[in-house]
């Protein structure tokens, strides 16, 4: 129901039917029963001449009677059948002129038998008009009573005639939200159109009423037509329109590009902020002014003008454009022109966007520049340099690698690397892809050479991933490197040697002394017996001695096998122990005797410890030049789980002088030593780092300035 309060009070008298008040204005002058017109009574059309004809006889009988009665002339008979002339021709006239005022009357009757008629049918076809009318209509008085209302009507404000029937006019349109020029707050109707906001059942309605005068003269009271319209739709696509055009406006006035619109004569209609501020031209210096006058550029007035090629048909033009702004300045833009369209899809004016590409015309400068610096420098390479696709063809080679493999454009890696017609069966390229990060490893070349691949990934301008792959021969590095390798061998064997002598020269001094004492001959059998066994053992303490530096001597003469750790710790062990002895460092042992076997070379292993274990007796001498109890050395072994599987962890710790925080990256580097000059070739910790790679380990360290370093070799388990 409608929220306006509907009136209960004296609007319930008898009133007219809106047919009674159509007939009022077309000008009958009767009001019609309100239960309907009421039918005429229908005579035949000349009944009235007949009904003269009797009047005329009556009058004839009525004059004999009169002669007889008052004047005594003559009989009844007499005087209707055989009267004087005179008499007869005065009643002949006066019968003839009944008849004739019948015939007056007749035809009277019969104009106004066909105006009702006219009104009949007039007032239907109104009637069926107003009612049938999709637009709601209202009959009031100058009152505000509500005489008759539509079907429209009680459609548009959801109620029942009725409910509508007790209301004013007045409250009717006071109920609803109209402006302040259509209503006046007086008792008068409000002629005119009146838009009013209704609020119905909790959504609102807007109605547009025209109300007129009926222009009834002298009717009392006055009566007024209230014609409406329904706006509800209007005003909502009116204020989706206004919603729409301001968010448009919002788009086109907070856009990134400096955008502005105009017409086919070459008039700026539109610019948005960006473009005043790209242009340094306001608004309204701009709004109204030619296209050329207004940021003009290198383009204007030819035949590449964006808004000619729009008006001839062209749906988008876009190139780049020197542009003027109003200081004189010049700006390098991108410019991007549309058709700017109305309703039926027609060009009406062009829309332009500009986007500054002065910094990015630098920056694509400086790129193409060290594009080209990159370029010779690859090109001037000694080291052969190419680019990889992921269908793992040659896409860019320098000409290092052509002198080298001649044109391999287009080229397969694998078949211009390694004469081969299939992939890698492990491909570094594609793993270096998949990572992100860079992959190396070492090739041998059919020739014998070695060379050592670097992939590394990077993102192509066109979105696709390649690999730049640096081909350099090592075959001399390996040599050097080897050499180096044996060199620091030697120099560990050396430095063995000292320890291994003086722990030689305690058993051998035992075989001497056993010995006199058989040359003396002084000693029972028993005596003997026993200092032969004593020769015996001292022998093999001699032999275990020599086999030990012999294997470690003959590193590299067997591949990998199953080792056991607790048994390459103790060989390492065997061969400096003397010098842990000599130097007061206490060591402790936690192997279990259940740990997993390991795959790999021992005599590369050995070294690796041993390599670790006189780095940890130089850092203990150092903090601890004498004894002292926490001189300790401790080697621990024990399980881990690894990324590729289980692992035996071996750590060595010592409480010696430690890394330096900024040196712990970089101990593993060839060449690089914490010792002082002349104390190391700072190859020990980088060879133990290849030997451990070699044998599918990994090494790490762990230490702090003062206090500790520990060194985990992990080494992978036999897979049982």
């Amino acid at each position: 129901m409608m929220t306006s309060g509907l009136r209960t009070d004296a609007h319930a008298e008898a009133k007219p039917g809106l047919r009674d008040w159509l007939a009022v204005g077309i000008g009958v002058g009767r009001q019609a029963d309100p239960e309907g017109p009421r039918p005429l009574r229908r005579f035949p059309a000349n009944s009235y001449f007949w009904v003269g004809v009797l009047f005329g006889c009556l009058y004839w009988v009525l004059e004999s009677i009169i002669h007889v009665a008052f004047f005594r002339e003559g009989t009844l008979e007499s005087q209707l059948l055989s009267s004087d002339p005179h008499e007869v021709w005065k009643r002949m006239l006066v019968a003839g002129l009944l008849v004739l005022f019948s015939l007056y009357a007749q035809h009277g009757i019969n104009v106004q038998r066909r105006t009702e008629d006219a009104l009949s049918t007039s007032e239907k076809k109104y009637r069926t008009l107003i009612e049938k009318a999709l637009n709601p209509v209202i009959l009031f008085d100058s009152a505000g009573r509500i005489r008759e209302t539509n079907d429209a009507v009680l459609r548009f404000l959801e109620t029942s005639r009725e409910t509508i029937a007790t209301t004013s006019m007045y409250e009717l349109i006071a109920s609803a939200e109209v402006s302040e020029t259509q209503a006046n707050g007086s008792e008068a109707p409000v002629l005119g159109q009146v838009e009013a906001d209704f609020s119905i059942n909790g959504k609102t309605k807007t109605l547009l009423l025209n109300i007129v005068p009926l222009g009834l003269s002298g009717s009392d009271p006055e009566l007024f037509f209230a014609i409406g319209q329904d706006f509800t739709d209007r005003k909502k696509m009116e204020r989706d329109l206004r919603l729409a055009h301001a968010d448009l406006n919002q788009i086109f006035q907070t856009a990134s590009s400096a955008m502005r619109v105009i017409d086919h004569d070459f008039n700026v209609l539109k610019i948005n902020d960006g473009f005043a501020q790209l242009s340094g031209i306001s608004s309204e210096a701009a709004i109204g002014s030619k296209c050329y006058q207004v940021f003009a550029g290198d383009r204007c007035a030819t035949d590449d003008c964006p808004l000619t090629q729009i008006i001839s048909g062209r749906r988008e033009v876009e190139y780049e454009i020197s542009k003027k702004r109003k200081d004189g300045s010049e700006v390098s833009c991108l410019l991007t022109a549309r058709p700017f369209v109305d309703s039926d899809g027609k060009a009406v004016a062009m829309v332009e966007s500009f986007k500054e590409i002065t910094e990015l015309t630098h920056i694509q400068e400086e790129l193409r520049t060290e594009r080209d610096k990159l370029r010779n420098i690859l090109f001037q390479q000694y080291e052969g340099v190419c680019i990889l696709r992921q269908d793992y063809t040659i896409e860019y080679q320098n000409a290092a690698m052509r002198a080298e493999l001649g044109d391999c454009l287009g080229l397969p890696c694998h078949a211009a690397f390694r004469g081969s017609d299939q992939p890698c069966e492990s491909c570094f390229m594609l793993e270096a892809l998949a990572t992100s990060e860079l992959r190396r490893f070492e090739c041998d070349a059919r020739d014998g050479r070695i060379f050592e691949h670097t992939y590394t990934p990077f993102l192509d301008v066109n979105h696709e991933q390649k690999v730049v792959v640096y081909r350099r021969d090592i075959t001399e590095d390996k040599a050097s490197r080897t050499a180096a390798i044996h060199s620091e061998q030697l120099a560990a064997v050396g430095e063995l040697a000292a320890g291994v002598a003086h722990e030689i020269n305690n058993p051998m001094n035992g075989i001497i002394n056993y010995a006199q004492m058989l040359i003396n001959r002084e000693r029972d059998r028993r005596e003997i017996k026993e200092i032969g066994h004593r020769i015996v053992k001292e022998g093999e303490r001699v032999a275990t001695i020599v086999a030990s530096l012999l294997s470690f001597a003959r590193r590299g003469a067997h591949g990998k096998i199953v080792a056991n750790i607790d048994e390459l710790i103790n060989e390492s062990l065997t061969l400096v122990g003397a010098q842990l002895r000599k130097d007061a460092i206490s060591l402790e042992v936690d192997v279990p005797p259940d740990l997993p076997s390991v795959v790999c070379v021992p005599q590369e292993i050995e070294q690796v410890f041993l390599n670790l274990l006189n780095n940890a007796r130089y850092a203990l001498n150092q903090r601890y030049p004498g004894g002292d109890a926490d001189k300790i050395l401790r080697i621990e072994a024990h399980e881990i789980e690894g990324i590729d599987g289980p692992h035996v962890r071996v750590s060595f710790r010592d409480n010696g002088t430690g890394i330096p925080p900024e040196a712990v990256s970089r101990v593993m580097n060839p060449f690089f030593s914490t010792k002082p000059k002349g104390e190391g070739t700072g190859l020990g910790l980088s060879i133990s780092q290849d030997l451990v790679r070699k044998n599918a380990g990994a090494i790490s360290i762990e230490s702090r300035l003062g206090q500790f370093t520990s060194v985990n070799v992990d080494l992978p388990e036999v897979m049982m």
